[in-house]
């Protein structure tokens, strides 16, 4: 076989190659919705196809031989951003990633950019493939689908806080009518019978209790809505101290007695736990349980509270024998206004865990009700530290 005949058939083997690799580039070329480009390994541009010159407004003839670090911010420049990502393609093999990028006209643009790095048959990179998509609409339609979604979220928080409002000034109106009409009618029971000449000794005494009762309670609702008004506004006071928790259980328990509330409270405890808190606002937490424990039980109730001291926490628990509860009501209860809805009949505001709940945590512990286990009955459980760094406002 001739000379010229190996070369005839030399390129008509190759000529298929090199027809596809021709229709390839053409391909790239055309492409307009992505910016397609060959680098150098020092990182400047080798080719340019339709989809760069729109993305980044750059000709061919502008931009081919110039490093591609212009296509960056000022900022990563400086920080040798463009540079770092070849290394990674040269030591991984490709890098993806998106941020911002500049055009030609200093405008930026948000890309979806991927470096691949082309290998020759000893494995080092001569060149890298970029390709570059401008993602910019799509980030800005993302960011407006974001508002929108805030904007209707704030929206419904907004109009839960005006039912709660509502609600709210419900409850309180109808909570704190109750103590004052009873307040009035016992004071206008007094000015009668003092009028009537029937006013005795007896009498003095049972009129009176019931407005000292009436005036506790109101006392005690004013008070919760003051708390609420003070946590709305951060600035619940805990002022911290060594606490002897077997005291000031048996000083609440006193109280309850005096008061000559029904039932029976019996308190299990050593005969010593100090932890660092604020003795008035456990106070405050712990009468609210009893309080509760008492209220929900039916007569003659008896409440359970035992303080016991472990390692690094105490737990002080308060147990009735009363109805119960579920574990969905378990957790409702300590929102603000939340109430069971089998004991809507029992008097009170629905702030009392919230604020019990609010107070604990800035102590650093935490509050959990739950089905007793051995029989029917309620069970609160407060853990603390036994030291606290409190969120004091």
């Amino acid at each position: 076989m001739t000379t010229p005949d190996i070369a005839r058939e030399e390129n008509g083997a190759l000529d298929p190659i090199l027809r596809r690799a021709e229709t390839f580039r053409l391909l790239v070329d055309a492409v307009q919705d992505y910016a397609i480009f060959l680098l150098s390994t020092d990182g400047r541009v080798l080719t340019w196809n339709l989809g760069a010159a729109r993305i980044k407004g750059y000709a061919a003839d502008e931009i081919i031989g110039r490093h591609f670090s212009v296509f960056y911010t000022p900022e990563e420049r400086e920080a040798g951003r463009p540079m770092s990502l070849l290394s990674w393609a040269a030591d991984h093999g490709r890098f993806e990633d998106e941020g911002w990028r500049v055009r030609k006209d200093g405008g930026r643009f948000w890309a979806d950019v991927i470096v691949t790095a082309l290998r020759d048959e000893t494995g080092h990179p001569y060149a890298y493939a970029k390709v570059t998509r401008d993602l910019t609409e799509r980030r800005a339609s993302e960011e407006r689908r974001r508002q929108l979604l805030a904007e209707q979220r704030a929206r419904a928080a907004a109009e839960e806080a005006l039912i709660a409002r509502d609600r709210f000034l419900s409850i309180a109106s109808h909570e704190l009518k109750t103590p004052v009409a009873s307040l009035r009618l016992s004071a206008e029971a007094l000015v009668h019978a003092n009028e009537a000449g029937l006013l005795d000794e007896e009498r003095l005494r049972s009129s009176l209790g019931r407005i000292l009762t009436g005036a506790h309670r109101l006392g005690a609702l004013v008070e919760e809505l003051l708390d609420i008004s003070r946590l709305t506004a951060g600035a619940l006071p805990i002022n911290l101290g060594p606490t002897d928790l077997v005291d000031l259980a048996s000083e609440v328990i006193a109280r309850f007695a005096d008061a000559g509330a029904a039932g029976r409270v019996q308190l299990s405890a050593p005969s010593e736990v100090i932890v660092e808190a604020d003795a008035s606002r456990l106070d405050q937490v712990l009468t609210n349980l009893i309080d509760n424990a008492l209220k929900y039980s039916d007569p003659p109730a008896e409440v359970e509270v035992t303080v016991t001291a472990l390692p690094d926490t105490v737990e002080l628990t308060v147990a009735d024998r009363g109805m119960g509860i579920d574990e969905v009501t378990a957790k409702r209860i300590f929102e603000a206004f939340g109430r069971s809805d089998a004991v809507e009949h029992v008097p009170g505001l629905g702030l009392g865990l919230h604020i019990s709940q609010q107070i604990v945590e800035r102590h650093g512990g935490t509050i959990e009700a739950s089905a007793r286990d051995d029989g029917p009955g309620a069970c609160f459980t407060v853990r603390l530290p036994r030291s606290t760094g409190a969120d004091e406002p």
